[in-house]
């Protein structure tokens, strides 16, 4: 048995590793093959699942490895931890097709490195000007597209420094700098594994539901193969909530204002602290959060920085509109009442809805039970996702890592159906399928409800009310 397990892990190791290389050589525009390989690179997680879980149950060891046992107790984890870095290294020199951000990324990089403020600089205007001195400024332009031409950068500085030491290191070569890109988010993956693992272990869950996140192809394409910083993001506040349960505020508020100044998503978790920490702690938490990304900020101070910043950020709430749910049946009402789209309306009222929302979590909820923060986290960036007007893929990151601490399944089911919204990219005028946004919604709210509404009533655990 023993041997005949670890056979089997290897086989679907290589299999996934070929399906890897085979989903990359495949063009966005070919969506009816990329899906079906997306969808057997899914049959892999789940053998993985179902491989690991029965090591787990006969407690065998594949390996008779004394170092992986004593830093692993399983040696399970360490072939987990094995394949998910090949299958992220085998993907070393992709250069992604299914997202241009990067190309917007490594512009931001250099412009700093050349001294450039990237916050009030448009990458038109840059290019207007000469180009100054940006390597490989006309491909960068011309390849990053003109929504991200046209407007100001709406990546927080920590990201900005990422761009910049990347531009550093690769020098003048747009393949050399996405090279540099791709290490640093495959180490925060990596730290993801190590510190999921802390966390299962402090919670007393089984430390093989990692490879619910490390070896889901969701996060291994939109992360290490787009290049989406989401899961580095992750990896903070994967880093606050485990300093935060283990009593550690001043590394909790530390890691949880880095992941702010990566992406400003984190701020959503805030409000869910205080009936754990109480106000007077909690009110030390915030302070420290706010003075950390305030001084994150500070180096790029300038009278248009805020304005300029703030109307970028914006912009993807009352502008911006790709693979919603809720805002596409407004838009459908508004049109059906007004005659034109009411997003600008939508893009002002959904974040308001959103932001009560939280707080309704956050005060009526037992969130000092750690089981009970960290579905309330889970629950409230899912309601984040569902009012936003933009949803692009590689937005579930962090809710979808999260849900594996939980009991909660759902994140699970979109990481898999929300590869439908590329059929948007694989028709000439980039025109969504509703039918597909429906199904990719229909899918997630049905597994929502029931694991919700259902599935709670034959669970032992009563505590998160």
């Amino acid at each position: 048995m023993k041997h005949k397990l670890g056979n089997i892990f290897g086989i679907i190791s290589i299999i996934s590793v070929v399906l890897y290389a085979v989903f990359f050589s495949l063009s966005r525009k070919q969506f009816t093959e990329t899906f079906l390989v997306y969808s057997l690179l899914f049959l892999c997680l789940y053998a993985f699942y179902k491989v690991s879980n029965k090591a787990f149950q006969v407690n065998y060891r594949f390996l008779s490895n004394k170092w992986s046992g004593r830093f692993f107790n399983s040696d399970v984890l360490l072939l987990i931890l094995a394949v998910g870095v090949i299958c992220r290294v085998s993907l070393i020199t992709y250069t992604p097709n299914l997202s241009q951000d990067f190309f917007r990324f490594i512009w931001d990089g250099n412009q700093l490195l050349n001294g450039y403020n990237p916050y009030l600089y448009l990458p038109d205007e840059v290019m207007r000007s000469g180009g100054s001195s940006i390597p490989n400024a006309a491909l960068l332009h011309a390849n990053m597209g003109e929504l991200s031409s046209g407007h100001y950068t709406n990546y927080p500085p920590l990201n900005q420094l990422f761009f910049a030491v990347a531009a550093f290191l690769g020098g003048k070569s747009i393949f050399a700098t996405m090279l540099w890109i791709r290490v640093f988010i495959i180490i925060a993956d990596v730290g993801v594994f190590f510190y999921g693992l802390k966390l299962l272990k402090l919670l007393g869950k089984s430390p093989y539901l990692i490879l619910l996140y490390f070896l889901n192809p969701f996060v291994v394409i939109e992360l290490t193969g787009n290049l989406h910083f989401d899961g580095m993001v992750a990896f903070f506040l994967l880093l606050s909530v485990y300093h935060l349960l283990k009593s550690q505020q001043i590394k909790s508020a530390l890691f949880l204002a880095y992941g702010v100044l990566l992406k400003l998503l984190p701020l959503i978790v805030l409000p869910l602290l205080f009936r754990k920490l109480r106000w007077k702690r909690a009110s030390l938490l915030y302070i420290a959060v706010g003075g950390i990304v305030l001084m994150g900020f500070l180096p790029f101070y300038s009278s248009d920085l805020l304005g300029k910043y703030s109307g970028s950020v914006a912009l993807w709430f009352g502008n911006f509109e790709f693979n919603a749910s809720v805002f596409y049946v407004i838009r459908a009402i508004g049109y059906e009442l007004t005659g034109y789209n009411v997003i600008e309306t939508a893009g002002v009222v959904l974040p308001m809805i959103t932001f009560l929302s939280v707080l309704f979590i956050a005060f009526k909820r037992k969130n000092e039970i750690p089981e009970v923060l960290l579905s309330s986290m889970v629950f409230s960036f899912f309601i984040y996702l569902l009012l936003s007007t933009t949803v692009h893929p590689w937005y579930l990151t962090i809710p979808l890592l999260f849900s594996i601490f939980t009991r909660y399944r759902f994140m699970l089911v979109w990481s898999f159906v929300a590869f439908l919204s590329y059929y948007t990219y694989s028709n000439t005028d980039f025109t969504e399928n509703l039918g597909l946004v429906g199904l990719e919604y229909a899918s997630v709210a049905a597994v929502f409800l029931w694991e919700v509404l259902f599935s709670n009533k034959n669970t032992p655990s009563k505590r998160e009310v």
